[in-house]
């Protein structure tokens, strides 16, 4: 097979010859921790997948010739470029449902969407140019003139610069975000067909189909380094979040090929279904999914051992797979507070998570001492009086807190600031009853002499006297009568 040919007709080679396989249509259940959406060439659909049961849901239809996949950092909207049709298709990840199509080139055949979410960059082959995607208002922009033949796309995780393949020139062409426009071109192997890059922002990986290797970009220079041997007509790879390891799919030889990102050498590879032509990784990093194109099904890899799971049928001929990122926790608690040299209590409870679980709080509680747990609650003695600040950071099970994780396509970990609460403390010298409630208070200073008022939230007693009370990341409460009083919230 020729990538010469350019993608579009690659895919099109693979779809008639695909073997029909009946998609399941069960419907996908609310909150599962994330879905793989699964482009399938031949029968013009995008296909959900519950990662928590590997079970495939219904189809949603979308122009002719869906060939990638690409979801926004939010994980709301799945982007599935058509390139028999020359559309791109928005879909709504909360409803799966498809909305209307947006004209872009001839042939677009890759998507990549910015790591803040305002732009998705499609790639079209037969028309040699990237549309960049208004994602708030799903418009087109003016077009980027790029090499013949472009294949692939991938976005540094700063989100400066896009590289784009090309087929005819056997290159990899950086373009300005900024500007929109074009640099030098970067020499790499035969037919390159795919491109990722490292979360650090330090390399990227391009899959040569026509030469049978991976060249490694230095992405501080631009200079093309290490050439490293792959399986048989290597069509599409993937980094993992954790930026060790690159998985290459070979279409070929239908084996994937694990790279070492430290060293640049390869594992023993993995084999898979027949026509592997995408690949896809978790958010925390423990499965990789492979999209089968011949024998119509995906293929789970176990990361950790390199060891393939049972497939999963999945329409007539999957070409790209595409995994929901992984959000940020929101972090959020009470603290009730002790004198010195007793023991404060600081509860969590509240956090919460869009996938998965909490696996981790860590705490700064202001005085130099830091711990991390993985239940919500702990304690903590302060030696001295004063006022405190106290930080709790939260962390999901996918591995997902305060930093963003991103790859070239779609983000695997949408980190950011809610995942950290901060709050102010006074730790009394002499003993203060506390009583919290688990409902959430604002900010209120209740001057000598003054009356404490509700100020949000639900209702309960506070019984204070001359401290600071605070729920983390949301609520405090400050009483300065000295004399202790109790009054209905």
């Amino acid at each position: 097979m020729n990538a010469k040919t350019i993608t579009v007709a690659v895919l099109a080679a693979v779809a008639a010859s695909a073997a029909a396989v009946s998609s399941p249509g069960a419907a996908q259940p609310a909150g599962t921790p994330w879905s793989a959406y699964v482009a399938d060439f031949a029968d013009g659909t995008v296909t959900p997948i519950n990662l928590a049961t590997n079970t495939p849901g219904t189809p949603i239809t979308v122009g002719d010739g869906p060939s990638a996949v690409a979801i926004t950092p939010n994980a709301s909207t799945v982007y599935v470029t058509s390139s028999t049709a020359g559309t791109v298709t928005p879909i709504d990840a909360a409803t799966n449902t498809a909305g209307p199509p947006i004209d872009v080139g001839e042939g677009p055949v890759a998507v990549a969407i910015t790591p803040n979410g305002a732009t998705a960059y499609v790639v079209n082959s037969a028309s040699a140019i990237v549309t960049p995607i208004n994602v708030a208002t799903n418009t087109p922009g003016a077009a980027i003139d790029v090499d013949p033949n472009p294949a692939a796309i991938a976005i540094t995780p700063d989100g400066t610069t896009a590289y784009v393949t090309s087929l005819d020139t056997d290159t990899v062409t950086p373009i300005n975000l900024t500007t929109n426009t074009p640099g030098a071109p970067i020499d790499v192997g035969g037919d390159p067909l795919a491109i990722a890059i490292t979360p650090n922002g330090q390399a990227a990986y391009v899959a040569n189909f026509g030469s049978d290797n991976v060249t490694r970009i230095n992405l501080a220079t631009n200079d093309a380094g290490t050439t490293i041997t792959a399986g048989d007509d290597p069509f599409a790879l993937a980094v993992t979040p954790d930026g060790a390891t690159v998985y290459v799919a070979n279409f070929t030889s239908a084996t994937i090929t694990p790279i070492n990102v430290a060293t640049n050498t390869t594992g023993p590879p993995i084999d898979v279904g027949d026509g592997p032509l995408g690949v896809a990784i978790t958010p925390d990093a423990a499965t990789a999914y492979v999209a089968n194109s011949f024998t119509g099904d995906i293929t789970p890899i176990n990361v950790a051992t390199g060891t393939a799971g049972d497939p999963i049928a999945v329409g007539t001929n999957p070409v790209a797979v595409a995994i929901t990122p992984d959000q940020a926790p929101r972090a959020a608690g009470t603290a009730s507070v002790a004198p010195a040299g007793s023991a404060s209590t600081f509860n969590a409870s509240a956090s919460t998570v869009t996938y998965g679980t909490i696996t981790t709080y860590t705490w700064n509680f202001g005085d130099g001492t830091t711990t991390t747990t993985t239940t919500p609650t702990t304690t903590h003695t302060y030696t001295t009086p004063g006022t405190y600040t106290v930080t709790i950071t939260a962390t999901s099970s996918g591995g997902t807190s305060t930093l963003q994780v991103f790859t070239g396509q779609t983000i695997s970990r949408n980190g950011g600031p809610r995942a950290v609460a901060t709050a102010t403390i006074t730790i009394p010298a002499t003993s203060t009853t506390t009583t919290t409630t688990d409902a959430p208070k604002t900010i209120v200073t209740v001057p000598r002499g003054g009356r404490l008022a509700r100020t949000g939230g639900g209702g309960g007693p506070f019984i204070q006297a001359g401290l600071v009370l605070v729920a983390l990341g949301t609520t405090a409460v400050i009483i300065t009568r000295r004399r202790r009083r109790h009054r209905p919230v």
